[in-house]
């Protein structure tokens, strides 16, 4: 591993200890608007990740939800999630919630990591090296048909009746099997890098839930853009992930009349 991605699997491997360690309802939720809390281990893993970062890569710029950006001057981004889908980690209803740490050189996801620690699923990639879960090899799923997707769909917590006409296509006749939607968007997007769901989509989720997950699908032999078509970068709020293939279909579909 490069020093960065050896770097973001330390950082990911001790926050997914204490996502473990307090991981129940019992935890004390902190609401930050109308339908959306925080967690005390959010603000703890959005806090150390940041500052082993500061201590190694002192000019590098961090980007986490729980704190205000920090602008470094050598052109790479860290981009952190303390806890993706903090409502199941916080109920016990799912296990899919995870530590995400990414890095970005310039907009363009270059390393990723998304910890899941209740699954006990290490998602690791890096830009020109393969995906891996667990230290194994994974790839995206080679299935094309449409009607056969499972698909993971996110509203996200802004404008969050925005994906209410893609979630009409996805559920009409000629629609895929099944969409689905858990409060986190880095496992199912990891699910779709290890090919056990087939694709993903959400239109309006901040950068932290995305960031680490586009690296690995890529490195899965996946396609990630935003619902525009264009090649998902940081600073994009949607986006659409699957196989080659699939994604094309997909992004046509949407645009039927």
């Amino acid at each position: 591993m490069s020093e960065f991605l050896d770097f973001a699997v330390q950082l990911a491997k001790e926050a997914g200890n204490v996502i473990l360690k307090y991981h129940g309802p019992a935890l004390e939720k902190e609401y930050t608007g109308k339908t959306h809390f925080k967690t005390l281990v959010d603000t703890l893993n959005d806090e150390r990740a940041r500052f082993a970062i500061v201590k190694r890569f002192s000019t590098h710029s961090i980007l986490s939800e729980e704190s205000v950006p920090r602008k470094g001057n050598s052109g790479f981004t860290w981009v952190i999630d303390g806890i993706d889908g903090t409502i199941g980690f916080s109920t016990g209803f799912t296990d899919h919630f995870s530590f995400c740490i990414g890095l970005c050189q310039g907009q363009t996801p270059i390393v990723g990591v998304v910890n899941a620690p209740k699954r006990g699923e290490l998602y690791t990639a890096e830009v020109g090296k393969g995906a891996s879960c667990n230290s194994e090899r994974i790839r995206v799923s080679d299935l094309t048909d449409i009607n056969k997707v499972l698909m993971g769909v996110d509203s996200g917590k802004h404008n969050r009746v925005a994906h209410l006409p893609y979630l009409e296509k996805l559920l009409s006749s000629n629609g895929i099997t099944c969409p689905f939607m858990t409060g986190c968007a880095s496992v199912p997007l990891c699910l779709v890098a290890s090919g056990v769901i087939h694709a993903y989509l959400a239109t309006s989720l901040n950068p932290e839930d995305m960031a680490a997950a586009v690296c690995i699908i890529r490195e899965a032999g996946g396609k990630v853009t935003n619902l525009l078509g264009k090649e998902w970068q940081l600073g994009d709020s949607s986006i659409l992930a699957a196989n080659p293939t699939l994604h094309q279909k997909l992004f046509e579909f949407f645009r039927l009349d």
